[in-house]
């Protein structure tokens, strides 16, 4: 096997939209390119938040097509073709819980194993932690490795792992504060801004939880 596929934000972002929707909305799976659409500029559950148009995302989509991530259908009778995903041939497995892990790195980018274990409940059922860890660390070692581990970023006790499918990761990307500080800040999504709290609440009990048991 050569170097991993590369896929652009785009490509990733519609990849992993279509593995989260083939996982959490089964009985909408495949997606109609408006689905696509709007689950890749869902404000939640994603980061950086995007918005591709339908140009963007129809070239997106017809890489995943010609690199054989992605498949459409039309069925007879059926108004619009729809979209399914072969995310499996990208990591050369079916492993529920690579999936899972992988879907959730594309989507939100570098993320620590208690992030990634919490974030990822929808899809699979992590034991802890250190089974996410455990995970990186196979996929940073592989011959094509499929991860890099990144630095530790001030006040974090976790490293964090980003996926190598866009190529080699800035190792001390800051996480956006002076871009963000520059730009007008358009009033926050309610629901967007709950879920981050009530996910990083959980991240920390995780790690209490590990450290009490052990």
């Amino acid at each position: 096997m050569g170097m991993i596929t590369q896929l652009d934000a785009a490509e990733a972002r519609a990849l992993g939209s279509l593995a989260e929707k083939s996982m959490t909305t089964r009985e909408q799976y495949p997606l109609t390119f408006n689905a696509l659409q709007n689950a890749c500029n869902q404000k939640s559950s994603r980061d950086p938040v995007m918005t591709l148009d339908a140009d963007s995302l129809g070239r997106a989509v017809q890489g995943l097509v010609e690199k054989g991530l992605a498949e459409r259908q039309q069925a007879p009778g059926e108004r619009v073709p729809k979209f399914r995903h072969d995310i499996g041939r990208l990591l050369g497995s079916d492993d529920v819980k690579l999936i899972g892990a992988m879907t959730v790195l594309l989507l939100r980018g570098p993320q620590t194993p208690g992030e990634i274990k919490v974030r990822s409940e929808r899809f699979c059922r992590f034991e802890s932690t250190a089974e996410v860890e455990a995970l990186m660390q196979q996929l940073c070692a592989a011959a094509e490795p499929l991860v890099a581990r990144l630095p530790r970023q001030p006040g974090q006790k976790e490293a964090r792992y980003a996926h190598l499918f866009s190529g080699p990761v800035a190792a001390s990307a800051p996480e956006r504060p002076a871009a963000a500080a520059a730009a007008p800040q358009p009033a926050p999504d309610r629901l967007a801004e709950l879920e981050k709290r009530v996910e990083a609440l959980e991240v920390r009990l995780l790690e209490l939880e590990g450290r009490l048991g052990s």
